[in-house]
């Protein structure tokens, strides 16, 4: 009995495994522009700069296009980087995939810093999964 239940249990995790991965095959990339501060809305302007000092992930759309905003809170030190690994979609998410390029020690003494990066693309109607 105790083997029938291991054999179900590895046929299921095979089974959720394998799932996974077709979903992750069948996701295509997104076209999308790194913005600076100076060509953002000055709504968005305003809500990262209360946001920014924890971290955070959300979304700010206009009429034509959506922002992805990904902040990484207060950071020591100043010459953060952030690098995207990847910016994808199903039929019905977005999903973004963003790291935090740490800074030596030597800079991390430079003050502080909060790293945070926007993402711009054509509107989509699908909701955001930020990892």
């Amino acid at each position: 009995m105790k083997k029938l239940i291991c054999i179900m249990g590895v046929l299921i995790l095979t089974v959720t495994g394998c799932q996974k991965q077709q979903n992750e095959s069948q996701r295509e990339d997104v076209q999308y522009a790194v913005c600076r501060q100076s060509v953002l809305p000055k709504e968005l302007k305003q809500i990262i700069k209360e946001e920014k000092k924890e971290a955070c992930h959300f979304t700010y759309s206009t009429q034509d296009y959506i922002y992805y905003v990904v902040g990484y809170g207060r950071q020591k030190g100043k010459g953060y980087q952030i690098k995207v690994k990847s910016f994808q979609m199903d039929e019905s998410h977005i999903y973004i995939d963003t790291t935090l390029i740490g800074v030596t020690k030597e800079h991390q003494k430079e003050g502080t810093s909060y790293p945070y990066l926007v993402l711009k693309s054509q509107y989509y109607e699908k909701d955001a999964v930020f990892r």
